[in-house]
């Protein structure tokens, strides 16, 4: 009994204390956050904590966090989300709106438009829905009112003073999505330091409003983790049967390629000529697809895809619409 006792009045602290926090102004916490980015970078603290003055505890990002996980996707239920018709015309008309600028991201940092476009359009929908949520508030709040995400927020709430400093903006000006990605190609914060780029020249590295700097950083971003021009993505290849050496179950979350090109090709796997070294790597996917099981072959640059989101769902998604908007493009230009 005074153990039962014991244990209910530690889940009752415990429930007060959590309740507290997200209660209580953290304002000794955020004057840490000031003053470690006040000694770091040398910004005004004064300046840092007018930024912070209006950011407020969000009740809509606490309870987009908490809601129950998504639905686990196959790639039967996955690919048509991405893969509509709307969304493989919406991408010819922003590559034709933007040929200069893609054509330009090409020469410079090696991607092809059809990538960078299908990146946009799983993202954003080409910019149409890039989110309303104050990215302040939404950054604020994980830091000091869900612990849980205590460590994420407070890393990407300081990158994003350090944007809003070096950027000169007004927090108001950025929205995004509940969990802090901003902009058109949905940056975290931290992604935004390490690869947005003015692209256009106005002293800006606008991800919000100015496309030319978003086809710029999503192809930097793609540079930046070792894309390989002119290389292959993937392959579909034959099914693998359960019981064969390199026979794998369906994963979500992608790994870099492992597995020798022509160790596959002596197993069976691969057959004919391929469009890359037979001393490249490659990830064997399988995917459970509307006809059934299908296998592929994920090579560097799928990976790369990986680097901005870790599903290989997504990463074939991309790779699939990009094939499909380049595909109706040559069509629609024979």
């Amino acid at each position: 009994m005074v153990n039962t006792l014991t244990r209910i009045g530690f889940l009752a602290t415990l429930l007060y204390w959590q309740g507290a926090v997200l209660a209580a102004p953290p304002t000794d916490r955020v004057e840490e956050l000031i003053q470690d980015l006040a000694a770091e970078k040398g910004y005004p603290t004064q300046t840092l904590r007018e930024l912070l003055q209006g950011a407020s505890r969000s009740q809509l990002v606490i309870d987009s966090l908490n809601r129950p996980a998504e639905t686990i996707h196959t790639w039967k239920t996955y690919r048509p989300i991405f893969l509509k018709q709307n969304r493989i015309e919406e991408g010819v008309a922003y590559w034709e709106k933007h040929r200069e600028t893609l054509e330009r991201a090409q020469a410079i940092y090696g991607v092809p438009p059809e990538i960078i476009v299908a990146i946009i359009g799983v993202e954003t929908f080409y910019g149409k829905r890039p989110g309303t949520i104050s990215i302040l508030d939404a950054l604020y709040t994980q830091a000091y009112h869900y612990p849980k995400r205590y460590q994420f927020g407070r890393s990407q709430l300081k990158a994003f003073l350090q944007i809003l400093m070096e950027e000169r903006m007004e927090p108001a000006m950025a929205v995004g999505s509940y969990a802090g990605a901003m902009g058109t190609p949905q940056f975290i914060p931290t992604s935004y330091l390490s690869y947005a780029v003015d692209f256009d020249g106005d002293g800006k590295r606008d991800i919000w409003g100015n496309d030319a700097d978003v086809i710029g950083s999503v192809a930097n971003y793609f540079s930046k983790h070792n894309w390989r021009e002119g290389e292959a993505v993937a392959l579909p290849v034959r099914a693998v049967e359960p019981g064969h050496p390199y026979y794998v179950e369906p994963a979500q979350r992608a790994t870099p390629p492992d597995k020798p090109l022509a160790d596959l090709a002596q197993a069976g796997i691969v057959t004919g000529p391929t469009p890359v070294t037979t001393d490249a790597k490659a990830t064997l996917l399988h995917l459970q697809g509307a006809e059934g099981a299908e296998f592929w072959l994920g090579l560097d640059n799928f990976y790369v895809i990986t680097r901005y989101n870790h599903s290989n769902l997504y990463a074939m998604a991309v790779y699939q619409l990009s094939q499909e908007i380049l595909a109706l493009k040559n069509g629609s230009a024979s």
